[in-house]
């Protein structure tokens, strides 16, 4: 009876995770407009630049893209803030409601796609000027260091907090099943 009741219990309990609506992640605009700056004292050792003739003209690119994508960023905040406000106060209601989602989703077209595109232009004249001087080895390496600061711009899914164990059938995949019979 105790086992058939616990049995019950791990179902239930199962269950009710599996229920559960997932959390809405909160959106920051500027990372949706790739808005970021490079740490220029950092850039140098990532992509292993020993010359110091090298590293000045690559710090002195960085403060100026820099520079730049804080201007776009100055004239765009106040825009970027009230759709981030919007989003993140209407949160769950975008998944019911369809014509309030795609009135949002006007907005991010309007506001986020010319920002981004404005930082991609940049963001070329940056790339074309670090290559005419880099090796072709420092170049991979900042394009790969450049990637990499991106994706840590993309918000990461909500983790759930106690998730279902998982069979232990699917743990051993087709181990098990190497010299034995088959059903």
């Amino acid at each position: 009876m105790k086992k058939a009741l616990i049995g019950l219990f791990l179902l239930l309990n199962y269950f009710s995770f599996a229920q559960e609506a997932p959390e809405f992640p909160k959106y920051n605009a500027k990372n949706a407009a790739t808005i970021f700056y490079y740490n220029f004292s950092e850039v140098p050792k990532k992509i292993k630049v020993k010359k110091d003739s090298t590293k000045d003209k690559t710090i002195a690119a960085l403060r100026l893209y820099n520079d730049k994508i804080k201007k776009i960023s100055f004239l765009n905040t106040p825009k970027l803030q009230e759709l981030e406000l919007t989003i993140n106060t209407l949160g769950k209601q975008l998944y019911s409601n369809r014509g309030l989602a795609e009135r949002v989703r006007k907005k991010v077209e309007l506001t986020v796609f010319p920002v981004r595109d404005s930082v991609a232009v940049h963001e070329k004249v940056l790339n074309e000027y670090l290559e005419s001087f880099l090796s072709k080895r420092q170049y991979r390496k900042w394009l790969k260091y450049q990637r990499a600061e991106k994706r840590n711009l993309i918000p990461k899914p909500p983790r759930r907090e106690a998730a279902p164990p998982q069979s232990m059938n699917r743990s051993r995949g087709r181990q098990g099943m190497a010299g034995g019979r088959r059903y």
